[in-house]
């Protein structure tokens, strides 16, 4: 199952790629010209895209105009989970 990191600041997220992409560059072009340089970053790595969350599952983003999940492939899911094993 591939997972994904998250880039998330002031309940907005900015980054949503698959953990293996060039994280720093994306957040350094999105930064840049959709916020503003220098901002502080929660960055979740490992994440799983979802649209049904299981019990135990942890969630770090959920679906809202301040930022869509979207997979590699351009689906859009609901949740970004962090699941327990």
């Amino acid at each position: 199952m591939r997972t994904y990191t998250l880039a998330i600041a002031d309940d907005v997220l900015f980054v949503c790629l698959p953990d293996e992409a060039d994280i720093a560059g994306a957040i350094r072009e999105t930064t840049c010209t959709a916020y503003g340089h220098g901002i502080e970053l929660e960055i979740s790595r490992g994440a799983i895209l979802t649209d049904r969350p299981e019990a135990e599952d942890q969630v770090i983003w959920a679906d809202s105009p301040n930022g869509e999940l979207t997979d590699a492939d351009g689906r859009a899911y609901r949740y970004a989970v962090r699941r327990r094993s």
